[in-house]
């Protein structure tokens, strides 16, 4: 499942100076370079590493060379933006919702159009791209197939902020349809929700104590949602030795699933966001709209394991076929405060 993980980069510190690239416009920018810009060592490395994978293929089927920059080596992230987008670059991808503002900031400074992760408030015409997530319904999908594969009626939400705001936002709201999904099985499902870390400070030592607790508390499964961090839950679910107790986001966790330790992740694939923004710079409409991860585009998409019930699995698969026809709607929970309520009973409007 090669094309199913996320990935990461490497900086030098001074600023080439060099040609800077322009804006998309009516008559499109002819792509020819491209700088990939991530985080290797600061976040999940599936995350990186799907991307890294779908612009690698990128010289060879779209003749556009790729530069790839690993940002978690510099403290001065713009800088890092700024110098290859006086590289020839004709487009930057800032593959972290954290470099969103910085990513911004040098593009109308440069004229180099950038995709970022995440909702800007007034994007500057042709010269930023959004990536957006059907995150929740993603989430509901993978609460149905926990609650409907469970030997108890008790599961672990574990949600880890050490990323950015809209990072966890993105999480609480993956949480919420968690929630909901697990709760169209079981009526009486219980939840134990636990957010670890505050302004992206999470440890992986914070979140591996945290998810022992909560399965000390009974949680027979945990959903972790997070970055780097989330290697303390893996660790914690392989400490306790359960099955099936591991339902991630992100990867495939492969080298935790030896003792089948994951039941499921929900998976996000950059493939249709990275590949439209490509094309439309190319005809010169890039940015127009937000470059959106859905369902049914499978930039999101339910990945099951070797311990997955058949039967689970394609209940969630039929949920998520009612989700794209508009049948069902899944409640919106952005925050802490509104995972909490949806937990104890008040019903969010979806």
């Amino acid at each position: 499942m090669a094309r199913a993980r996320w990935t990461a980069l490497a900086v030098v510190a001074a600023l080439v100076a060099g040609v800077a690239g322009c804006g998309s416009g009516e008559q499109g920018t002819d792509v020819k370079k491209v700088a990939f810009v991530a985080p290797y060592r600061d976040n999940e490395p599936d995350w990186t590493l799907q991307a890294q994978e779908v612009v690698e293929e990128w010289p060879r089927e779209l003749g556009v060379r790729v530069d790839k920059v690993d940002g978690s080596q510099t403290d001065d992230i713009r800088a890092a933006l700024e110098q290859v987008s006086r590289e020839d670059n004709q487009l930057v991808i800032a593959h972290d919702s954290r470099y969103a503002d910085a990513a911004e900031a040098v593009a109308k400074d440069t004229r180099v159009p950038a995709l970022v992760w995440g909702e800007r408030s007034d994007p500057p015409d042709g010269l930023v791209g959004q990536i957006t997530l059907q995150d929740k319904e993603g989430g509901y999908m993978a609460g149905l197939v926990a609650a409907r594969s469970a030997y108890t009626t008790t599961l672990g939400i574990l949600v880890i902020a050490d990323g950015s705001a809209w990072d966890t936002a993105t999480y609480n709201r993956m949480a919420g349809g968690f929630v909901a999904g697990a709760r169209s099985i079981h009526s009486n499902e219980r939840f134990i929700y636990e957010q670890v870390g505050e302004n992206g400070s999470a440890t992986v030592q914070q979140v591996y104590d945290t998810a022992l607790r909560m399965q000390k508390q009974g949680a027979q499964m945990l959903f972790a949602l997070g970055g780097a961090s989330t290697l303390g839950a893996l660790r914690a679910v392989e400490k306790v030795k359960g099955e099936d107790q591991y339902v991630g986001v992100i990867g495939d966790k492969g080298e935790f699933n030896r003792e089948n330790y994951v039941l499921e992740s929900v998976m996000i694939d950059t493939r249709p966001a990275f590949e439209q923004a490509l094309e439309e710079l190319r005809r010169g409409t890039f940015g127009d709209h937000p470059y959106a991860l859905t369902l049914r585009n499978r930039g999101v998409w339910l990945y099951r394991t070797g311990r997955t019930p058949q039967d689970a699995y394609e209940l969630g698969l039929a949920a998520g076929r009612k989700i794209m026809a508009g049948r069902l709607k899944v409640p919106v929970t952005p925050t802490r405060d509104a995972v909490e309520a949806l937990i104890s009973g008040e019903t969010p409007e979806g």
